[in-house]
């Protein structure tokens, strides 16, 4: 049984990440129209599937009986946890593989992801800050339409948003006087949904873990469609609150090019531009288009979240009863 168990895991995990990129595909009209929804399942996605991949480890080691390489009171100690967590103790076999093995690989992949993730974040975080104090050099404190903003004195029509310890939302003279009061309210609402749904620790943490695993089509799909639901989700809240012909001509006017349109598009902020989204608020799609991927993907993802809860937890309950 957990040789069955490992293979399920082993070959549903490797399906999802060649294949999951076609689904997340198939079911983006459904998608984008539920976009904080899209995100938490796209992200949450992904770290089910690594957490599922890590969970082959231990259902291997329920399933074999390998050398002993820990000696003394030490193995005496692994071998009472490994058979307290263990639910299928008549189903072991003989292996070459240490059983040890089969738990500090994961435990030692995990850490290391998590160390490396970390520090990419933080990275990014020293970075951003340094892009935010070099973008609001001279800026001007103000409050516009009761949002706190940074404003920059510059012909070129741009906003962005950085962290909110960074200085939050920021605005060109350009861009106040190029937009009508509705137009700039769509924009500050747009920034706004940045800050508040937390889209750049969202975005921080996808690009942390890509860097390291963009390797995997999975992984590699979750960060390049990220960006782009971060960005509906903000114009969905700027849509409800200021309404979609307002939000339409803020991005119409806020997509003419600009001489350092690099500035406004550094990765260290979120930015309102993009006329390709123009479509998805003229034309929001309706009826059930990519209703099936996306319950396919959801209804995958819930029973391999399941199936590594059901694996962690006799191991987490065995460390926390001394594995009595």
């Amino acid at each position: 049984m957990p040789l069955t168990v490992a293979v399920l895991l082993l070959v549903g995990g490797a399906a999802f990440a060649v294949f999951g990129p076609w689904l997340l595909r198939r079911a983006a009209p459904a998608l984008v129209r539920i976009p904080r929804i899209a995100i938490g399942l796209i992200v949450g996605g992904m770290l089910v599937w690594i957490g599922s991949v890590l969970a082959i480890g231990p259902v291997l080691a329920w399933a074999g009986s390998g050398p002993v390489v820990l000696s003394g009171q030490a193995a005496d100690v692994c071998q009472r946890c490994l058979a307290a967590a263990n639910p299928f103790l008549d189903s072991t076999t003989s292996s070459l593989v240490p059983t040890i093995l089969f738990l500090v690989i994961p435990a030692v992949v995990a850490l290391s992801l998590g160390i490396a993730t970390s520090a990419r974040m933080l990275r990014n975080a020293r970075k951003a800050r340094a892009t935010a104090e070099a973008v609001r050099s001279g800026s001007v404190r103000t409050r516009l339409d009761g949002h706190e903003v940074s404003v920059i004195d510059s012909e070129r029509v741009f906003a962005l948003t950085f962290a909110l310890r960074d200085g939050g939302i920021v605005l060109s003279t350009g861009a106040i006087r190029s937009l009508d009061h509705n137009e700039l309210a769509a924009v500050l609402e747009h920034e706004h949904a940045h800050l508040r749904q937390r889209h750049h620790l969202i975005s921080s943490l996808v690009d942390g873990i890509a860097a390291h695993l963009r390797w995997v089509p999975l992984v590699a799909a979750v960060a390049e469609a990220i960006p782009h639901y971060l960005e509906i989700a903000a114009d969905n809240h700027a849509r409800q609150a200021v309404g979609t012909p307002a939000l339409v001509g803020a991005l119409l006017k806020m997509a003419k090019p600009s001489p350092d349109t690099a500035l406004a598009s550094h990765p260290a902020a979120l930015h309102a531009t993009g006329p390709e989204r123009i479509r998805q608020l003229v034309r929001p799609g309706v009826g059930l288009s990519g209703a099936v991927p996306l319950i396919a993907i959801a209804a995958y993802l819930f029973a391999l979240g399941i199936v590594s809860i059901a694996i962690q937890l006799p191991y987490a309950s065995a460390a926390i009863t001394g594995c009595s």
